[in-house]
């Protein structure tokens, strides 16, 4: 099960009239939580769980009162404090030392599926959204839509009492949409990476040699056309965050290369060694400061990657790094 919100959304909505259907929602974390402000999930009464809040520790007690709120159609809050001995947080020995405001909300017709139908539809779109969840009187909420194309996202923000009244706004973003030039058989790696992420993977290979093998990769949109043209248009249009340069030949990565300078493409890694990026940007025609930082190459973390699956991991690893603003870094402190 992916759990970003788009997979989540998009399992709900062919069975939101046929079953009943509660929304948690995380609106307020105090301290150490697995999940911030903002996460989301969908219980049904047929058991259905869409999505999660918590490591698995408070989905029990969740789903519970969920069924509740089914029986009356009435909102209701939970807290759970890990730090309180009284809680059922503590009692479940959850262990992070935080504390996580739950909301749970009837899903239906009559309060317009809470907008999230016109959210899905703009993260299918691939924009970026702020979604307003009122909780004073009679729960509702709103979308606006952002001139943003950021995937990287200042956290969800709650004004007012930890209760019935306040204002919850999030901001979500669509799923990242690799691109592969190149249908080796590394590629297969990297698309099962990307893939268990839950991101949309798409390859271009205008060797036609190589197009029924990029074809034959389960889930993935393959480019059609030759030209490099075509294939800056076709990523402009399609709102591509990241490429991989992995043909392992000359002339198809530097073509490739020559077409992602010119678009808005935010991470552009290439495999191989450093002499062979300046042997690429040379035959592509493209400069250091025509691809401004965008280009990582040797590509990926230094995680002692020799296999291709283990050299997959620290290039997806590195994308996910750049397009979430990260530094890659070990969050211990330790390397």
């Amino acid at each position: 099960m992916h759990n970003h919100l788009l997979h989540m959304l998009r399992q709900w909505q062919p069975l939101k009239q046929t079953r009943q259907w509660v929304l948690g929602v995380i609106y307020k974390t105090e301290g150490s939580c697995y999940r911030k402000a903002g996460a989301m999930m969908l219980i049904s009464d047929n058991e259905d769980q869409l999505g999660v809040l918590s490591g698995g520790c408070l989905e029990t007690d969740i789903h519970k009162k969920a069924r509740r709120v089914m029986t009356d159609g009435s909102p209701r809050f939970a807290t759970y404090d890990d730090e309180d001995e009284h809680d059922i947080a503590f009692q479940l020995g959850v262990g992070c030392g935080g504390v996580v405001h739950v909301a749970l909300l009837p899903v239906s017709q009559a309060n317009h599926y809470l907008q999230l139908d016109a959210l899905l539809a703009a993260l299918e779109d691939g924009q970026v959204c702020d979604w307003q969840l009122s909780l004073t009187g009679s729960v509702s909420a709103a979308l606006q839509y952002p001139q943003s194309d950021e995937l990287a996202l200042s956290p969800a923000t709650f004004s007012g009492t930890a209760g019935q009244d306040g204002l919850l706004v999030c901001r979500y973003a669509p799923v990242v949409h690799l691109l592969l030039v190149g249908a080796g058989l590394d590629a297969g790696d990297v698309a099962n990476c990307a893939q268990n992420l839950g991101w949309k993977l798409s390859v271009w290979d205008p060797r036609p040699g190589k197009q029924h093998s990029a074809k034959a990769l389960s889930g993935v949109t393959f480019v059609e056309g030759r030209d490099t043209d075509v294939l800056k248009k076709w990523v402009r249009g399609q709102g591509v965050h990241a490429a991989v340069l992995m043909s392992h030949h000359r002339d198809v990565d530097a073509s490739a290369l020559a077409a992602l300078a010119d678009t808005s493409v935010r991470y552009i890694a290439m495999l191989g060694p450093p002499h062979r990026r300046r042997e690429i940007l040379a035959l592509a025609g493209v400069s250091e400061a025509d691809v401004d930082g965008r280009l990582y190459s040797p590509a990926g973390l230094n995680i002692g990657g020799e296999l291709p699956e283990s050299i997959a991991l620290s290039v997806i690893a590195e994308c996910h790094a750049v397009l979430y603003k990260r530094n890659g870094a070990s969050l211990s402190g330790g390397l």
